[in-house]
């Protein structure tokens, strides 16, 4: 017996060696990241308006702000910063109210009438709820992000489920979903986390209980023009071409090791089948972050220098010039 707790005891305490060593290693590579000067992708310009044009707020990630004076649409909503110990130790979620409460009045989100989680991903979704709590906003997506409101208590008038295509009208914008892929990074075609949140998701949660449900090309139209939120780097081929836009907000993450061809075809996809003269790209900035602090994602995460080559190559070939949204100010679309 005391030989087999001796046993036992050794093979724990070399297990927590391993884990401390592995969490050692991947807390050393993280820092390995490129600067944001190394990326060769300009930062985008507000352009002086006459107070009635349509204005977009990059929050981080794939969070979006649309604003036309009178409305505003918010894509993910997406204000809470999980740091990588959190996730290396899978320690449950929960939002940070503080933090939630401090964006929305910093980037004047009076006039809130939706909030569109692209998937339900926590990165993606799991502020939508408290987001909608503190506004008039109705959250709008699949089922999956229907339970996340629910586990969130938003009331049920204020969340709704949209079929492939399905419309929503807001003061001018016109809400357009059209069901996409996530980029398949990970096992399978749809990639890590796949699959459906089949009953109210309630936080604290592990990051792996939310669930990816349907994800959206998320189509912003409005009568001085439309906008393509395409979060992810995954595509449908097909699924775009026959939605034409003036502007496209172009998911990055994750296509440095999906390769350049991957790459290709992904921009003739979604920017060359949308006919999108601008581009600008979102998600290649690191959530494990603090929330306002844009930094590249770690090399052994994600080569983003890398990726912006490739899709260089693309946009030369098009005439397109690929930029970047400043963090927090608004940048006139149209």
């Amino acid at each position: 017996m005391t030989t087999s707790l001796r046993l036992t005891g050794y093979a724990l305490g070399m297990l927590l060696a391993v884990t401390v060593l592995g969490g050692g290693i991947i807390a050393w590579k993280w820092q390995d990241r490129p600067g944001l000067a190394e990326l060769d992708w300009p930062i985008a310009e507000s352009e002086s308006s006459d107070g009635a044009a349509v204005t977009v707020t990059w929050l981080g990630i794939s969070t979006l702000l649309f604003d036309d004076g009178e409305t505003q649409i918010l894509t993910d909503g997406t204000i809470t910063r999980v740091p990588l110990a959190g996730l290396l130790t899978m320690r449950p979620l929960v939002s940070d109210i503080g933090q939630i409460n401090f964006a929305m009045e910093r980037f004047g989100m009076h006039r809130l009438a939706a909030v569109i989680p692209t998937h339900s991903h926590f990165d993606h979704a799991m502020d939508a709820g408290h987001i909608a709590n503190r506004s008039a906003a109705v959250v709008l997506g699949s089922e999956s992000t229907a339970n996340i409101a629910r586990g969130a208590g938003v009331p049920v008038d204020q969340y709704q489920i949209l079929a492939n295509g399905e419309t929503r009208h807001f003061g001018e914008f016109t809400i357009t979903l059209i069901e996409v892929r996530h980029a398949p990074i990970g096992p399978g075609e749809d990639g890590w986390f796949s699959g459906v949140i089949s009953e109210p998701l309630e936080q604290p949660a592990r990051f792996f209980e939310w669930k990816s449900g349907a994800v959206y090309s998320v189509i912003v139209s409005h009568p001085r023009g439309t906008s393509i939120v395409h979060s992810s780097a995954g595509f449908i081929e097909g699924a775009l071409h026959e939605h034409k836009a003036d502007v496209i907000l172009l998911g990055v993450g994750g296509l440095s090791g999906l390769g350049a061809e991957y790459s290709a075809r992904y921009w003739r996809e979604t920017v060359r089948a949308s006919g999108a003269s601008k581009v600008f790209a979102i998600h290649f900035d690191d959530y494990t972050k603090q929330f306002g602090e844009v930094q590249l994602f770690p090399r052994v995460a994600d080569d983003v220098i890398l990726t912006a080559d490739w899709i260089e190559d693309e946009a030369s070939a098009d005439g397109i010039q690929v930029r970047r949204l400043p963090f927090g100010v608004p940048v006139t679309l149209y």
